[in-house]
């Protein structure tokens, strides 16, 4: 190992190896060799020196240990790392540490008149290392293994400079483990505000293609279909329907290809609306059936007067666990509606995204995005907030809900964007700028 070190930011202090600081002579980790995601570990430090320089190398180590009780009180804002370096001029990998004390080793005193001590740093890390930030190309609608950011529109249709995701290569990701990412949003647009902000991630061994994640109303059938240049692929459909039952109102074919490649994994269909609706007592559900035959049943969800779109219950699609030895079969995908009211009802419906959920969050706004203020959502220290662009600070905006963003170093990986203004519609003209970054992980150096 060519260099152990502890400390954040600039501020290390090197407890072996190249540029070493004064009296540090040896570290010798021990590390724990238990699954959890959670170690307790420690550091044997030996001091060489003389009494004045060990004394002042501990007193080092004790300033360190005092700051990362302040970051668990949350009264400073960075956390301490234990940051490696295997050789010259290598990257660094490091991981947050915390719990630190510092105790003599048994028979330490013994020698420190006589130039010597050794020390045990004991201390609590995630059961990995994080390598270097480093950006990653992204490919899409705007060419391939580009660097610097790319622009996204709010929606993804025929024309081709219109779409709202972006994927990564295989190659483009080193790390053994899921990568963990920062993706950073600028709103662009100069009218109007981004609210909410929705991501998913979809992971495949050999699809970039992304039409299995986008159905357009041309696609569906049920209802009137119309031309209307405003709608996403210039059309949307019109599904009426009364009564006080639950009623079919739409269904989508989804091929057998379509249902291979979407590969059994989770997805939330996203209804995209071309017109509000006018319902308080508005519900909606779909099934997957074949022909009549019902293969899966959702939940129903309150379809809000409020908001230009819907958010259905998540499925795995295919649904059920299948053999895997032939090609799953092909389904489809059927809309219903419920309302109490006897009324004649319309419903202006101009896209059905499967928003992927292998990895998802969710940012309910409470402040809003203006032009070229941007989100920083970085899963690796599991932080999020937006960067203003007026004054240049930064301030937590959103609710987050879900887990990290995870990037796939084996598969291509799908980031699909889809951002809610200020009135609660998905406006489709809306652009922003994204860029990604990985870190490298690795659960042994």
């Amino acid at each position: 190992m060519n260099q152990i070190a502890i400390g954040e930011g600039s501020n290390f202090i090197v407890l072996e190896g190249q540029s070493a600081a004064a009296a540090f002579y040896h570290a010798l980790p021990c590390f724990s060799d238990t699954p959890e995601t959670k170690l307790a570990e420690k550091i044997e430090v030996t001091l060489r020196g003389t009494p004045s320089q060990i004394s002042s190398a501990v007193a080092s180590l004790e300033k360190l240990i005092d700051k990362a009780g302040l970051y668990e009180q949350k009264a400073v804002p960075s956390p301490l790392y234990l940051r490696f370096q295997p050789e010259p001029a290598g990257p660094y990998y490091s991981t947050e540490i915390s719990n630190l004390s510092l105790v003599s080793h048994p028979t330490g005193y013994k020698t420190h008149a006589r130039g010597s001590l050794v020390l045990e740093l004991h201390y609590t890390r995630h059961n990995y290392f994080d390598g270097p930030q480093v950006e990653v190309p992204l490919c899409g609608r705007f060419g391939e293994d580009v660097l610097g950011g790319v622009t996204l529109y709010n929606h993804t249709d025929y024309h081709s400079a219109h779409g709202n995701s972006v994927y990564i290569k295989p190659a483009s990701l080193t790390s053994p483990l899921p990568a963990p990412l920062r993706i950073e949003l600028e709103n662009t647009c100069p009218t109007g505000a981004i609210k909410d902000i929705f991501i998913g991630m979809g992971h495949h061994q050999s699809n970039y293609d992304e039409s299995p994640f986008f159905h357009n109303a041309p696609d569906f059938s049920g209802g009137d279909l119309l031309l209307n240049t405003n709608a996403i692929n210039d059309y949307y459909r019109r599904l009426t329907w009364s009564g006080t039952n639950w009623s079919q109102i739409a269904a989508i074919s989804l091929s057998l290809d379509v249902v291979d490649l979407l590969g059994g994994k989770t997805y939330r269909p996203l209804l995209h609306l071309f017109n509000l609706h006018a319902y308080e007592d508005l519900y909606l559900a779909f099934k997957l059936q074949r022909g009549s035959s019902v293969i899966y049943a959702s939940e129903s969800v309150y379809a809000d007067p409020l908001y230009g779109y819907v958010f259905l219950p998540p499925v795995d699609l295919p649904p059920n666990q299948l053999l895997r030895e032939t090609p799953p079969h092909s389904m489809d995908f059927v809309l219903y509606a419920y309302s109490p009211s006897t009324d004649t009802k319309t419903l202006d419906v101009d896209q059905v995204q499967l928003f992927p959920q292998s990895f998802a969050a969710n940012f309910l706004g409470f402040f809003n995005m203006l032009e070229n203020d941007t989100l920083i959502d970085d899963s690796s220290r599991g932080l999020s907030n937006v960067r203003y662009s007026i004054v240049g600070s930064e301030m937590v905006a959103h609710i987050r809900q879900g887990g990290p963003l995870f990037g796939r170093s084996s598969e291509y990986n799908r980031i699909i964007i889809a951002m809610a203004n200020a009135t609660n519609t998905i406006d489709i003209m809306r652009t922003a700028v994204v860029r990604v970054y990985q870190r490298e992980r690795r659960r042994i150096l």
